[in-house]
């Protein structure tokens, strides 16, 4: 395919050929080889069928040679311009056999408003259909028409001075550079900056092996590998920057460091079959500013010259790669931050009174430092009744923050003094307008007693909450929408009344979840709703669906979810619950000893063990790992009995079944436990942390299983 497209380049007088083939399962044409001058456009790698802008999609679509210039493009695509800053025109021809269609082959010329001549689109075609007839004879011998994750780059020598014969040389290189560097400013994490860099020094550079490093502290941590032999990573990884080696004297000295083949000081990191004499190494120090971010470490194969001239590409690679890193992180440190500022004004725990099951989830739409304005609390009053809130401030900024705390820690205490929602809402407007802020903010405010199902509803221009009946049916609730808090101070909130029935689910939610100035999707609710197991699988399906919603629209979104069980009398005899201080090294033993008497009470002793065993095993995971104080809740249901441990830690556990080289290899150990015992378990985010649970059948249940 190269070679095709070498020649297209110089039998049509072309700056640059592209050979696209077609993904298999996509509408999509990827490159798969690209031949360019010194003058070579820098070719677009991804073209969607669907975009007729591009003549490669129109040549797939109609099967014959078409036309296209650098205005056209550009203008339907101006991100391009970086790929070609000059003017060029380009025509594509289809790759079709008799009996398959492979792609298409693109030729560009730099020239302005001259459109290719009829003898150079007919050496175009003439050239496809070459490439096709033996593209045709490699398929029905079984080769893969897959085109490969990075195009294959070869320059066309023009045959001229020694300079010129240099620059086409490293043509290659630039060209992948300039990709990458295309790339890494797309980049949104640390991970996707090195696997992008480690892609394209394998497949674009051609490297025999390579590996990515990065400072941390004063070790180096391994961020990607490739083709080195195992005993070198595990060696790299953690690697004290006082220790002496090629990758430590790079980040020290901020330069580039060259190791010939068979040089001892880069001895033993290539696997078999390759030898210490068949590659030269070079480490790029990954530069940010004045600092050192990283290293990047390749092997060539002896006689790569181009590697040798391309010293400049090669200060390119490492800056470009450094910055990047440099980027990602920064913005990974600031979101960490703004993240942990976002749940320290929420909720650390949801309380789980008597009658009521709830969970919650929030999540950020936003990047960097800045902060939402999205909160949702639930207040258990001292004679048990129960107060859901969900509020948006608006804005997402610091000041609007600073404005959810304040209306929070208010909603809270007037809630707490007894008041209706109406009136809740009527003193949260006057506080926010005493604030003498120019925000506003919407909330809903629900107030429920478990032992009658009697609630309350009202709302500041905030949606209603979702309702799915005991029945299965989803109504979204009708109430009257009165202002948005701080705009009328004389604004009074009408209060609606409502008769819960037992297994009713409300589902209170910021408009995030929807999109700006959207409603839920009937079905995405439904489809939630209807998940199989347990209320926490519902938030999670439920807050998936926001983080699909594409920009500009995404929002900061929060979710309470209440399910009313029944009068609080009853439910109260299958629940318990229990408070575990961060620092009690008692804990987990007083939980094994009142999970023996709960059960003991619902005449279940026959499942002591294997409950002891489970809940053991979660609770010290919470108290080693999550450095919080620890809530155990503990549930009966008709056929089985449901364990929640929740904590302040927002990192998900996650079961460890193979041995691991990290300092926490022991961290996630007692959940293989957990999960080989247990018919169902799992993990998900809460408040300010996280809820694992497990759930273990009846012994009626099991033995019926059985």
């Amino acid at each position: 395919m190269a070679s095709a497209a070498e020649n297209v380049v110089r039998d049509a007088g072309a700056s640059a050929a592209t050979v696209f083939l077609k993904v298999p399962g996509t509408p999509e044409l990827h490159a798969a080889a690209v031949a360019l001058t010194a003058l070579g456009a820098g070719a677009v790698e991804r073209v969607s069928l669907d975009d007729t802008t591009f003549p490669s999609s129109r040549a797939w679509q109609t099967g014959r040679v078409e036309i296209g210039d650098h205005v056209e493009i550009t203008a339907g695509h101006p991100n391009l311009t970086v790929c070609a800053p000059f003017p060029l025109e380009a025509a594509t021809a289809p790759i079709f056999s008799q009996t398959r269609r492979f792609g298409t082959l693109t030729a560009f010329w730099v020239r302005v408003g001259v459109q290719p001549t009829e003898l150079e689109r007919g050496r175009l075609a003439t050239a496809a259909a070459s490439l096709a007839r033996d593209l045709d004879r490699l398929a029905d011998a079984g080769m893969s028409m897959a085109p490969p994750r990075v195009p294959h780059v070869v320059a066309v020598q023009g045959g001229g001075a020694r300079d010129e014969r240099l620059a086409s040389s490293t043509a290659p290189l630039i060209y992948h550079l300039h990709k990458l560097a295309m790339l890494l400013a797309t980049a949104v994490h640390t991970r996707d900056v090195a696997d992008l860099a480690m892609e394209r020094v394998m497949d674009g550079f051609q490297a025999k092996a390579a590996v990515l490093s990065l400072v941390d502290g004063d070790r180096l941590r391994l961020a990607g590998a490739a083709g080195c032999a195992k005993e070198f990573v595990r060696t790299l990884n953690g690697s004290p920057l006082a220790r002496r080696m090629p990758e430590t004297e790079a980040v020290d000295r901020q330069q580039q460091r060259g190791y010939a083949a068979g040089d001892t000081r880069t001895a033993g990191r290539l696997p078999e079959p390759l030898s210490d004499q068949d590659c030269f190494w070079v480490i790029l120090p990954l530069l940010a500013g004045q600092r050192a971010v990283g290293t990047l470490s390749m092997a060539f194969g002896v006689g790569r010259g181009d590697i040798v001239a391309g010293q400049g590409t090669l200060t390119a690679l490492a800056t470009a790669v450094g910055q990047a890193l440099e980027r990602t992180q920064t913005d990974a440190a600031q979101h960490a931050l703004a993240d942990d500022l976002q749940r320290a004004l929420l909720p650390p725990v949801l309380p789980q009174p008597a009658g009521v099951v709830c969970t919650s989830r929030y999540a950020s739409a936003t990047s960097g430092i800045e902060l939402g304005g999205d909160w949702y609390d639930l207040i258990t009053l001292p004679d048990g009744q129960v107060v859901m809130v969900v509020g948006d401030v608006q804005g997402h900024n610091t000041a609007a923050a600073v404005v959810m705390g304040e209306l929070r820690s208010g909603v809270r205490a007037y809630a707490t003094e007894g008041h209706d929602p109406g009136v809740v809402l009527t003193r949260a407007n006057q506080l926010l307008i005493g604030l003498e802020t120019d925000l506003f903010a919407t909330c809903c405010c629900a107030w429920l007693d478990p032992a009658t199902g009697r609630a309350q509803m009202a709302t500041a221009g905030h949606p209603p909450p979702l309702m799915r009946t005991a029945d299965g049916r989803i109504e979204s609730l009708s109430l009257e929408a009165g202002m948005p808090l701080g705009i009328d101070l004389a604004t009074v909130y009408e209060v609606t009344d409502l008769q819960l029935d037992p297994g009713t689910l409300l589902a209170f939610y910021t408009d995030g979840l929807a999109g700006v100035g959207c409603d839920v999707d009937p079905e995405v609710v439904s489809a939630a709703f209807d998940v199989p197991g347990n209320l926490e699988s519902v938030g999670d399906q439920l807050i998936r669906g926001f983080s699909k919603s594409p920009p500009p629209y995404a929002d900061d979104a929060a979710l309470l979810l209440v399910v009313y069980e029944g009068p609080s009398a009853e439910a109260q005899r299958n629940v318990h619950q229990l408070r575990i201080h961060r620092r009690d090294l008692q804990g987990a033993q007083r939980t094994r000893r009142l999970l023996r008497e709960w059960l003991a009470g619902w005449e279940l002793s026959s499942m002591a063990d294997d409950e002891e065993l489970l809940v053991s095993e979660v609770v010290t995971n919470g108290l080693v790992h999550g450095d919080s104080d620890v809530y155990v809740y503990v549930r009966k249901y008709p056929e089985h009995i449901r364990v929640e441990v929740r904590d302040s830690d927002p990192h998900l556990a996650q079961a460890v079944t193979v041995p691991r080289e990290e300092d926490q290899a022991e961290g996630g150990r007692g959940l293989v436990i957990v999960s080989a015992l247990a018919s169902a378990w799992g993990n998900s985010p809460s408040g300010r942390g996280k809820t694992v649970w497990f759930e273990l059948p009846m012994p009626d249940v099991h033995g019926a299983d059985a």
